[in-house]
């Protein structure tokens, strides 16, 4: 199975916040760079909600702050029980050292930028209340206008605050990614009963599929807790709603056990 898909499940809170924080950033990344401004302000909002601690979630620094502690921890003892790698692992511990300490200091810029990007702020309101003389109605009509002049400008003030938490949360999510190897195998009937080893603080749970059943529309739900997992493929098609796939999937699996 190559080319694999990989979808990501937070089996703890604190892998849940570092997930919506990655994914607001690559949701961002990808505003920016195709210059759509509806696309970036909502990205710009769900990066504001993780920075600050808002809409029901935690700050992300101190969550992402710890994983990197328990990364540093597990890879430390891997160290020290596996002498060819040992020099590879510590320079690796170095640079989670490093990250840790940067992340310490916050991310003071970012967090003014979007606590006080009047834009942001405005985009942010007019999600949260039904106000038919607010600020929502106007901003279909002016933000193209808007954006065309000054939107690269304010896209781009943004990316360069966020630089440093992009590459940490990049350099994370790649650790965590190759972390474990991928366990083979196979959903019968579209369904699958995942056990995690008792004992094991798994914080993520990683399940890849190959690009052709993404294209076709299959997709894994996951349901349960760390002590059970349910894992059930849905086929998404176009005009329809969400369908069990009956027959037999292939897919592979990585628990991590860093939370």
């Amino acid at each position: 199975m190559t080319d694999l898909v990989r979808f990501s499940f937070a089996l703890s809170p604190r892998m849940h916040a570092f997930l919506e924080l990655r994914d607001a950033l690559l949701c961002l990344d990808e505003a920016r760079r195709r210059n759509h401004a509806y696309a970036w302000l909502h990205a710009a909002v769900d990066v504001r909600a993780s920075l600050l601690g808002e809409q029901g979630r935690k700050p992300a620094i101190p969550e992402i702050i710890g994983l990197l502690v328990a990364m540093q921890t597990h890879l430390g003892r891997l160290a020290e029980e596996t002498s060819p790698y040992r020099d590879s692992i510590r320079s690796a511990c170095d640079t989670l050292d490093q990250h840790i300490q940067t992340l310490r200091a916050g991310v003071p810029d970012a967090t003014k930028f979007v606590g006080n990007d009047a834009l942001v702020c405005i985009y942010l309101n007019a999600q949260k209340k039904q106000d038919w003389l607010g600020h929502k109605p106007a901003l279909p009509q002016g933000l193209a206008t808007m954006w065309q002049q000054r939107g690269p400008e304010r896209a781009a003030m943004l990316d360069e605050a966020l630089s440093g938490l992009e590459a940490i949360v990049n350099s994370l999510d790649s650790m965590l990614h190759d972390y474990v190897g991928w366990q083979s195998r196979t959903a019968r009937g579209g369904s699958d009963q995942i056990t995690p080893e008792r004992g094991i603080n798994h914080g993520l749970i990683v399940i890849g599929l190959d690009n052709d059943s993404v294209a076709q529309g299959i997709v894994p739900n996951i349901t349960g807790n760390r002590l059970a997992i349910r894992l059930r493929f849905q086929s998404w098609q176009p005009g329809c709603p969400a369908a069990d796939v009956q027959h037999d999937q292939p897919y592979r699996m990585m628990l991590v056990p860093v939370a």
